[in-house]
């Protein structure tokens, strides 16, 4: 695991990211952030006064640097069940590149992931953080469903608004079975399941 870097608090992010996927949160100590860090408990202090103020930064920092928007326009690229399959699993690939990138990786232990559940249990800001991203998440489905409307794909009087927050709620439910039976989860495990759980949408709707 890397020193910090010359940008000291970006370089306690990281470093506090990648002990929580190691550790989790609350195994993760002060004394921990200085033998990795190689940072003086002051120098810490200076910039996070709190566990809980660093755990948000980490958020916030992923938020900023590892999940930019994803430059798709499905509302002009999806026109069938076929490029809105595509269009979606592209964007969550893109979304994983932007995380690897953060942690300066080329694969992600995802079963690691599950500390998010904790911590976000732990922080009211983090749950208002979450929240912003799901809005996201359905919008951009929501921008899918309303190209398929837009070419006359979508079965009449089928709101896209509603289709996209169903879908999202089933993609969610799936990805957390995937965590919690799966101790070794890989990203094409992922990649499998978004297109199975959008192909069997397709079915029921």
């Amino acid at each position: 695991m890397a020193k910090v870097a010359s940008d000291t608090k970006t370089g306690i992010l990281k470093v506090a990211l990648q002990l929580f996927l190691k550790k989790g949160y609350k195994d993760v100590s002060y004394s921990d952030l200085i033998a990795v860090s190689g940072l003086s408990k002051g120098a810490i202090y200076h910039h996070f006064k709190s566990k809980e103020e660093l755990l948000a930064s980490v958020f916030e920092y992923m938020i900023e640097t590892g999940s930019k928007p994803v430059e798709i326009s499905p509302e002009k690229e999806v026109k069938d069940f076929e490029s809105f399959r595509k269009v979606f699993i592209k964007s969550k690939k893109l979304q994983f590149e932007n995380f690897k990138k953060l942690l300066d990786t080329e694969s992600v232990k995802f079963n690691k992931l599950l500390f998010f559940l904790e911590a976000i249990n732990e922080n009211e800001k983090l749950k208002k953080l979450i929240m912003e991203i799901l809005k996201q998440e359905t919008f951009f489905l929501e921008k899918c469903f309303s190209g398929l409307k837009k070419h006359g794909k979508l079965p009449k009087g089928k709101d896209v608004a509603l289709l996209a927050e169903s879908l999202f709620w089933m993609l969610q439910g799936t990805e957390m079975l995937i965590f919690f039976i799966n101790s070794n989860v890989k990203e094409k495990d992922f990649m499998k399941m978004y297109d199975k759980t959008i192909t069997d949408f397709f079915k029921i709707i």
